[in-house]
């Protein structure tokens, strides 16, 4: 019975190596030829394997020094773009501008509302207008309508005592009404009130004197070099760029800077909304200062402009105007600056100025000092104080006052009645004297 067992599991051996036999002879047949026969592929697995990692290993260094030269190389590149003297300046000329935008509401909302505050104070030698206008205080209530250019506002100036007027436009013409004399309105020749204009029209005006600026910066040559400058009493290290304009180039400075506000078309758009004209209008006023602007920088032989910032921070200390007279702007940091000019008949005007407003950019305020000095003699010292607001209103309430306006506008025979008593009240004259250029 063992006997016949084993005689079975040796014919099923058998058998299982005959099939293993047969089946690698059909695969040799099949996939080997004569030129990837085993006897003619001498390989050792072991050295493939050791000598791949020896390769890998041989090309490591030169991977590490290619990837090193491109850091370097992207390193030293962003560090000369950064330290670049025209670089530099345009971005410091941008950070400027940016603060400026960045403070301005740009929510267009149909209607809005808010109100205006103003005191001034001067003490002053000189023979100025502005001097009959020391403690006066303005007070504004205003509604304005984005949609339909209306505004509307309840005004009121304490000179000794109280002067209330109205002032309204409906977007084509200003108009305005004394109320303490007469309850018409009388027509302005001008449009005054078309310059109070939207947050997102400001910065379309403040990015195209950017704009304009920058392009100059670009086709001209900056200089640069370090410097110790004096800032509030302390020696600080600081970078200087200058922009020098002179015979060489004045005139190329001058239409650069001219054709690339005459070619913005958001801006010719607002110039000529404020002032009810056409584009061509603004375009046209714009070229006929390209004349000033050319015969303001001939008054000088040299004319440069030096912005100055941190060595290390690259933020903003000073600027400076060099010329026939001279301006300088100092950053005392948190909103503070200090400025001052030179005359030419060697006064000196000097001051400061804190400019600050909220998160929701609903709030603002503005502190300005201002003094006037001649050979140390003061001629002129005055204080303004100025706060505003703006906020979403719901409706513009004072539609009516069109109609009412329309019904009310003076004759030219109640206007000379209305200037005559105007001009007989000694409070009310002062403000006439500055204001009767509008009317």
């Amino acid at each position: 019975m063992k006997d016949t067992e084993n005689n079975a599991k040796n014919k099923i051996k058998e058998f299982v190596k005959k099939v293993e036999d047969r089946t690698n002879d059909a695969l040799e047949d099949s996939l080997l030829d004569d030129d990837a026969n085993l006897d003619n592929f001498d390989i050792d697995y072991t050295d493939i394997v050791t000598n791949s990692a020896k390769a890998r290993m041989s090309k490591l260094p030169w991977l590490i020094s290619i990837f090193l030269i491109l850091i370097i190389a992207i390193i030293l590149g962003f560090m000369f773009f950064r330290n670049n003297p025209k670089t530099l300046f345009t971005s410091t000329v941008d950070g400027l501008f940016d603060y400026l935008e960045s403070s301005i509401n740009d929510n267009v909302y149909d209607v809005m509302d808010g109100n205006l505050s103003l005191d001034y104070s001067v003490n002053t030698k000189e023979n100025l207008l502005s001097k009959d206008l020391d403690g006066m205080s303005l007070s504004a209530d205003y509604v304005k309508d984005n949609l339909n250019s209306q505004i509307y506002m309840d005004v009121n100036i304490n000179l000794e005592e109280d002067i209330p007027m109205i002032l309204y436009s409906d977007g084509n013409n200003s108009y305005v009404s004394f109320s303490s004399f007469s309850e018409k309105y009388i027509k302005m020749n001008s449009n005054p009130l078309s310059y109070f204009i939207g947050g997102a029209d400001s910065i379309i005006i403040l990015k195209g004197l950017n704009q304009a600026i920058d392009k100059v910066i670009s086709d001209e040559k900056i200089y640069s070099s370090k410097k110790n400058i004096n800032i509030n009493g302390e020696n600080v290290k600081a970078y200087e760029m200058s922009l020098v304009i002179d015979s060489k180039n004045r005139d190329r400075v001058s239409e650069t800077f001219i054709n690339t506000l005459k070619a913005n078309d958001e801006l010719t758009s607002v110039l000529a909304k404020m002032r009810g004209v056409s584009n061509d209008d603004i375009r046209n006023s714009i070229q006929n200062y390209l004349t000033k602007i050319k015969d303001e920088l001939k008054k000088s032989d040299k004319f440069e402009i030096l912005l100055y910032v941190d060595n290390k921070t690259n933020e903003f200390l000073r600027l400076d105007f060099k010329g026939e007279e001279s301006f300088s702007l100092v950053s005392n940091g948190d909103n503070k600056y200090t400025y001052s000019k030179q005359n030419i008949d060697g006064s000196l005007e000097n001051g400061d100025f804190i400019f600050t407003f909220n998160e929701s950019k609903t709030k603002y305020t503005l502190d300005l000092n201002y003094k006037k000095t001649l050979d140390e003699n003061v001629l002129t010292e005055s204080k303004i104080d100025l706060k505003f607001t703006s906020k979403k209103a719901n409706s513009f309430k004072e539609n009516e006052v069109i109609d009412n306006i329309h019904n009310n506008e003076m004759n030219e025979l109640e206007k000379l009645e209305v200037y005559s008593k105007l001009m007989n009240d000694q409070f009310f004259s002062k403000i006439l004297l500055i204001a009767g250029k509008m009317v």
